[in-house]
Order: C-alpha cells, then structure tokens, then sequence
C-alpha cells in the first residue's frame, strides 16, 4: 500500500458527514464538534501523509504545512464549541475561518494537482484529473454564483458533495502499490 495514512484519512474525511449527521439525529447538540474534529484528525494525517506519494520535497512541504495548518483551525473551532468563549469563537470563524482557511484548503489543492501531474499514474489519475476538475470548478461556480447576488447554498446546496471527490481519488491512490 502506498500510504496508510493517506487511506486513513481519505476514509475520515469522506465518512465525516454522514457520522455528523447521523451523531445529529441521535443527540440534540454537538454535531459542530464531531464534525470539526473529524477534519482535524482527517487533515492531521493528510498532513502526516504527504511524504508517502512522492512528490517533490518543497512540495510535500508545503502541502503538510498547509493541511497541519487546517488540521489546527478545525480542532481550535472544535474547542471553540466545547467551551463556547466568544472571542476564541471570532477568532476560530470570523478571523481564522474566513480568508486563511480558503487559502489553506487552495493551497491543499495546488498539492493535489502536483500529486496528480507528477506521482499519479493509470486509472487513478483518470480519477484525479475528474476528482480535481469538479473540486476546483465548483468554487469557481460558488463565485460567479455570488457575483449575481445568490449562492450555492440558496441555488444547490446538494452540489457541496462534490468537495469530496479528491479525498475518493486519494483514497484510491493511496490504495494502490508503492511505485518501485
């Protein structure tokens, strides 16, 4: 196998939703929580596995920085929840939350398409180049969706899922053997 952690982690991310919404349906409140934790604990090992797909080394190293740096930002708006103090709260969300994170989960994007172009090969790169396309033109879409006064939320919230595809096409490549 390629990269355990990366399995791993690609299983948490992909399988963080419905445990949120089904922990939602048995208990009243928490589900922030769950939810935040699970992708801190699914960035810690994207973070911990970047090393395992080769990849360049600046590369790797700006892909772990960046998806330890989102693992960081979601257990801090995990604790934000646990303890409910306003001003870690505006710090986790409004400060935090808003500009760096988007830029972090870019950044982690920019990893993916230098995994895809320089490490993937076969059918898993197929995958990736899908998996990757619909990642990035679905904001791309949310944008011009914000442009005309709306957003995906109001026009197709259902369409959201689709964030999701990188994390299935890593699942796959961390699946696969390690290249000799």
């Amino acid at each position: 196998m390629r990269s355990p952690r990366g399995l791993g982690a690609a299983l948490v991310l992909l399988l963080a939703v419905p445990v949120t919404a089904l922990y939602q349906m048995v208990f009243a409140d928490g589900a922030s929580i769950v939810i935040h934790v699970a992708l801190a604990v699914g960035f810690v090992l994207i973070s911990s596995s970047v090393f395992d797909f080769g990849t360049m080394g600046w590369l790797n190293w700006i892909g772990c920085v960046a998806t330890g740096a989102l693992a960081a930002i979601f257990f801090l708006q995990a604790a934000s929840e646990l303890i409910e103090e306003d001003s870690l709260t505006y710090l986790v969300y409004q400060v935090l939350g808003q500009r760096l994170e988007t830029w972090l989960v870019y950044v982690f994007g920019l990893w993916c398409v230098a995994m895809l172009v320089t490490a993937s090969q076969g059918k898993t790169r197929i995958l990736g180049w899908f998996a990757l396309s619909v990642a990035i033109c679905l904001p791309a879409y949310s944008h011009i969706l914000s442009y005309l006064g709306t957003s995906l939320d109001v026009q197709s919230q259902s369409l959201k899922v689709f964030y999701l595809l990188p994390f299935v096409w890593i699942l796959f490549e961390s699946k696969k053997a390690r290249p000799a």
